[in-house]
């Protein structure tokens, strides 16, 4: 992990109000997310873990919802396709009674990563594609520019090249029209990545 990402997660966590289990749960998740991408996949179970029950007993059904989003990445990654299914469909329908789009793009997004996994090609597509109009509606076009490019390596992973190209140009222009910040240097963000 990015050492001053840890930094500034421990301090977050450190400056939780007593009792607000809620935004310790979330954090936490942060903190597993980030833990996660950097290879301490243990580490991150255990804080997945923990902010699953600290959402549960602040009955914080975002933090529940981002939790099991994290869960849901892990067991994916342990090649628990089952298990990964169970928890990220979880994550959405609690995002959804929510009406929060972000994570619902979020659990969305790793969903149809588990599916193509299980050589769903075509519920991975839907699934991309709900994603791809979440975010365009609310305005996240990083996020937006990354599912266009899931969308193209789907198609092209289903034969179907054709479209597989108009979903890399419209991923390409997006990140073009939002310029060339810091985000768009990283190579995940061209990744099928979770998030």
């Amino acid at each position: 992990m990015n050492p001053i990402t840890e930094a500034r997660l421990a301090a977050a966590l450190d400056s939780v109000p007593p009792g607000d289990s809620g935004l310790r749960a979330r954090i936490v998740a942060d903190l597993a997310l980030s833990l996660h991408h950097s290879g301490r996949t243990d580490e991150a179970a255990a804080r997945a873990g923990e902010a699953r029950e600290l959402a549960e007993a602040a009955a914080d059904r975002l933090a529940l919802a981002q939790a099991h989003n994290m869960l849901g990445v892990l067991a994916r990654t342990d090649g628990d396709l089952t298990t990964a299914r169970t928890e990220l469909e979880h994550s959405i329908a609690l995002a959804e009674e929510l009406d929060e789009a972000p994570a619902q793009v979020a659990a969305l997004n790793n969903l149809a990563l588990a599916e193509r996994d299980a050589g769903e090609l075509d519920r991975a597509l839907e699934l991309t594609g709900r994603a791809r109009e979440l975010c365009a509606a609310y305005g996240d076009r990083h996020r937006e520019a990354a599912l266009e490019n899931n969308l193209a390596d789907l198609y092209h992973a289903a034969g179907r090249d054709d479209e597989a190209m108009a979903h890399l140009k419209r991923a390409v222009a997006i990140f073009a029209e939002v310029g060339a910040d810091e985000a768009t240097r990283l190579p995940e963000i061209w990744k099928l990545v979770s998030w």
